[in-house]
């Protein structure tokens, strides 16, 4: 049987360890986050990413566009980010990443749908350009939420994300 020392010291290092790997957590969003609703700023894109699926709904699929985390979905949620204009490449991190390319254009409005596959507890996502008229009825079935915890070695977006480019561009096409 082990002594109360070892069971003390075993419980203060998982109560550690735990702390460490604090998961992302997911919120209403504050008053001046990017919207659904909300047209695009002139000098930039916005980038609405929404999941309608409930399946797999305990799996957070957090999301970079160009390396720089902008935001989160668990279960029927979406977020919105600011993007600057030129080339961008969102990564989607599931069991298995999935990517999509933009040319994002300033004044434009984007909306990625993450269509989920549970294969016997692999998630995978595909990531789908849907028009803004189709997103904005994706949006009716799912919850604004966005990101207000991340593990310690991630940096928290601010209240409204902007994406840098990796290159400027004049052209839009997805």
């Amino acid at each position: 049987m082990p002594s109360p020392r070892h069971t003390a010291a075993l419980a203060l290092a998982l109560a550690a360890s735990t702390a460490a790997c604090t998961s992302y957590k997911l919120a209403e969003p504050h008053p001046e986050s990017p919207r659904a609703e909300t047209l695009a700023p002139a000098h930039l894109a916005k980038v609405c990413v929404v999941r309608t699926s409930v399946m797999a709904m305990a799996v957070t699929f957090p999301t970079r566009d160009n390396d720089v985390l902008v935001g989160a979905t668990r279960g029927p949620t979406y977020f919105c980010y600011h993007a600057e204009p030129g080339e961008h490449r969102i990564t989607i991190e599931a069991d298995e990443p999935e990517h999509a390319v933009l040319r994002a254009e300033a004044g434009h409005t984007y909306v990625l749908k993450q269509e989920v596959d549970n294969v016997f507890g692999y998630v995978k996502c595909r990531a789908v350009w849907v028009d803004p008229a189709e997103g904005a009825k994706l949006f009716a079935d799912a919850e604004h939420q966005v990101l207000v915890g991340v593990p310690g070695s991630e940096r928290l977006p601010g209240h409204a994300p902007v994406a840098p480019a990796r290159s400027a561009s004049t052209s839009s096409s997805r």
